[in-house]
């Protein structure tokens, strides 16, 4: 993705050279972007019999793609789809476009970013509890900021009760869980303060 290339042009030097302090493994490494790119639409890539299309899956993150094998209809989603959504530093609209439009695709199989493989009878049940629970957290975070301690109101809110189990991803669910619930409320302060900033100026 051409936003792939830009960001590892814009932090790629300065992450390798804080990772090579760390470990010397990383000086024999450099940064090399590539150079051919999509910002839109499809690419599709002929591997022997194989057409794999490779298209934009914003939403965990703004320079996403997810690969079709067209022949096999199988779905290499990227972290887009996952066991439980993890949108910190994403957007969660685009998410949930990315994750409903996977039902159009006639898949037999997704492979998510991480999690175990998704089989063809299964597809329409994990996009559904996906765009649930995304819209669950969404409700949660209006909900708290209503209230006069909206952090608290947060953390009381497990990630059970937004329809996912917490021992998914090896346990790791209701940690991710939190980290989405207060990254949606920053974001919704930091909207509040456009909003503000802006009726102010006109």
């Amino acid at each position: 993705h051409e936003r792939c290339r830009q960001l590892l042009l814009e932090r790629g030097p300065q992450a390798l050279e804080e990772a090579r302090r760390d470990n010397a493994f990383y000086n024999q490494l450099k940064v090399i972007p590539p150079h051919i790119t999509f910002s839109q639409g499809s690419f599709n890539i002929q591997v022997g019999k194989k057409t794999l299309r490779l298209f934009s899956a914003p939403g965990h993150s703004e320079d996403g793609i997810a690969v079709l094998i067209e022949e096999d209809r199988i779905l290499f989603s990227g972290d887009v789809f996952m066991p439980l959504p993890f949108i910190v530093e994403g957007n969660i609209e685009q998410m949930i476009k990315t994750i409903q439009g996977f039902n159009d695709l006639g898949l037999e199989n997704i492979i998510q970013g991480h999690g175990d493989i998704i089989l063809r009878g299964e597809i329409d049940e994990k996009i559904r509890e996906n765009v649930t629970y995304l819209k669950a957290i969404q409700k949660a975070v209006l909900t708290a900021n209503r209230r006069k301690n909206p952090l608290e109101v947060l953390d009381s809110i497990g990630v059970e009760a937004c329809g996912k189990s917490r021992i998914l991803l090896g346990g790791l669910a209701s940690q991710l869980h939190k980290r989405n619930l207060r990254y949606l409320y920053r974001q919704s302060i930091d909207n509040q303060e456009q909003t503000q900033v802006s009726s102010e100026l006109f």
